[in-house]
């Protein structure tokens, strides 16, 4: 009987994988429709990528009237069941209010799972929801906490967003020296904003350092280019 089942069970978990695949066949051969029909039942399941695609078909209006709210009902789905992309895409038009209104207590818990599964631009973005009091409470150390994970990430705004934290000491230990060189890191990146600041730094004398109008015109420069 448990070999039986068995059996069953695998079969059944090879027929999903293989609707899966016909309906990713149909999608990039622009089948929208065909495609739409074959997953909504594997969605109606609680199958995340299922979930995820049908909300790009509806976001994007591919083979069906776009429809915003259809989409996001169908990321939140996919989000809620891991899906790491639509973590990101229902945290992103719940922000910037893409096609819906904006809810920033629901973009900030969709930005959290995502960067609890280590996306640098979910954890520069919670980070900076974090900062502002944006959806939660302002709070400076849990800002601290993920803007440094996204900034060794290379995610400029996090590391200019960081380096500021360090060179106030809030939310973290003050180190002058570590937050203008993460800055300079996103300076390089040619973040706009991080260049001014070290621009500002340099010909101000601010935070320790000496006035220096040959390194400040190095970054006025790279600004206004």
């Amino acid at each position: 009987m448990r070999y039986c089942l068995l059996l069953l069970s695998l079969w059944a978990g090879l027929s999903h994988g293989g609707d899966y695949d016909d309906a990713m066949g149909a999608f990039q051969a622009q089948e929208y429709a065909r495609a739409l029909t074959l997953l909504i039942p594997l969605a109606e399941q609680s199958n995340a990528n299922a979930q995820h695609r049908i909300a790009v078909i509806y976001r994007h209006g591919l083979g069906v009237k776009k429809d915003s709210q259809q989409a996001i009902e169908w990321y939140k789905k996919a989000a809620d069941n891991g899906h790491l992309k639509a973590q990101a895409s229902a945290a992103a038009m719940l922000y910037f209010a893409i096609g819906i209104e904006a809810d920033w207590p629901q973009a900030i818990h969709y930005f959290s799972l995502a960067a609890r599964q280590g996306d640098g631009k979910a954890q520069e973005n919670y980070g900076l929801m974090l900062l502002q009091g944006e959806g939660k409470p302002q709070n400076f150390k849990k800002a601290a906490l993920w803007l440094s994970m996204a900034a060794r990430q290379q995610r400029p705004r996090a590391q200019l967003a960081l380096g500021m934290l360090l060179l106030a000491g809030d939310g973290i230990s003050k180190n002058e020296e570590s937050g203008l060189a993460w800055i300079e890191k996103a300076a390089i990146a040619n973040h706009k904003p991080a260049q001014w600041a070290l621009y500002k730094t340099f010909k101000d004398g601010l935070y320790g350092q000496v006035k220096d109008e040959k390194r400040a015109h190095f970054w006025q420069r790279h600004y206004q280019r």
